[in-house]
């Protein structure tokens, strides 16, 4: 069973949470539940969850606040955000976070369901890869500088990411963040497909349309201004990925998941 840690501070919601959503069908169980991110915090480092549905604006910690203490931790927990924003600042942050789901209030539950049987094979897929990755050793030749010699594969991936997130706005090529890390295109190839199971670019377009999804659903900024945000400076193209991506325009979209947040 996977474990689960539901974080709201709105009593209803977290009950309705608890209750309306089938746990147990989906091979998962409710191991805490809790009001503020410093009480979730508390009850992760008792019980690592595999999966957290984390509403953002809380009091005492805030739920970005507590998804970073737990990376901070070394939790790689998959996490669903029950809110919405305006910045692109916070889409960008959520993403470095590692966090690739939200829902918008007022919660549809149906929907809700949906995302979490989807995170849930995504944890099960990744366990069962883990457990075949860590099972066969990678012999590739690592360049010879000393201080990458000495960062592990999660090490070397986890600062590409980052480098990622943090220029999801601008061009961004193999060579440049292999070189920005320290090692080879070559084995950066290698590394990125070992452990995302998908190439460079599939993982960067991933990313960027996941940004613009929650751009698009949670904020007043006109597509022209969304798809410059996420790298792509000419709108026509960016409609063109969007609508492979997703099966929808931009505009579409929009109008289908457009939610106001009622919240300041």
């Amino acid at each position: 069973m996977l474990k689960v840690l539901l974080v709201d501070d709105e009593a209803p919601i977290l009950n309705n949470l608890n209750r309306v959503l089938p746990w147990q069908d989906m091979g998962m169980e409710v191991a805490g539940m809790a009001r503020s991110g410093m009480e979730a915090l508390r009850m992760a480092e008792e019980q690592p969850p595999d999966l957290v549905l984390c509403d953002i604006r809380m009091p005492v910690m805030d739920g970005l606040t507590f998804i970073g203490k737990l990376r901070e931790m070394g939790l790689e927990s998959e996490v669903l955000l029950l809110s919405g924003y305006q910045e692109f600042d916070y889409a960008r942050e959520a993403i470095r976070l590692g966090v690739k789901e939200y829902i918008c209030k007022p919660i549809h539950y149906g929907e809700l369901g949906d995302k979490v049987r989807e995170i849930g094979a995504r944890i099960r897929s990744r366990q069962y890869k883990d457990k075949l990755y860590n099972s066969i050793p990678l012999f590739q030749e690592v360049p010879a500088a000393e201080d990458t010699i000495k960062k592990t594969p999660e090490q070397l991936m986890n600062q590409a990411v980052q480098y990622i997130t943090e220029r999801l706005n601008a061009d961004l090529g193999i060579d440049e963040i292999a070189n920005r890390i320290g090692i080879s295109s070559s084995y950066f190839c290698l590394l990125f497909k070992n452990h995302f199971a998908m190439t460079f670019v599939e993982y960067v377009t991933q990313q960027r349309i996941e940004a613009a999804k929650f751009m698009l659903s949670s904020s007043d900024k006109s597509i022209t201004v969304i798809s410059s945000g996420v790298g792509y400076q000419e709108r026509r193209y960016f409609t063109k990925v969007f609508l492979k991506q997703t099966g929808m325009t931009p505009k579409e979209y929009r109008s289908k998941y457009r939610t106001v947040d009622a919240r300041p």
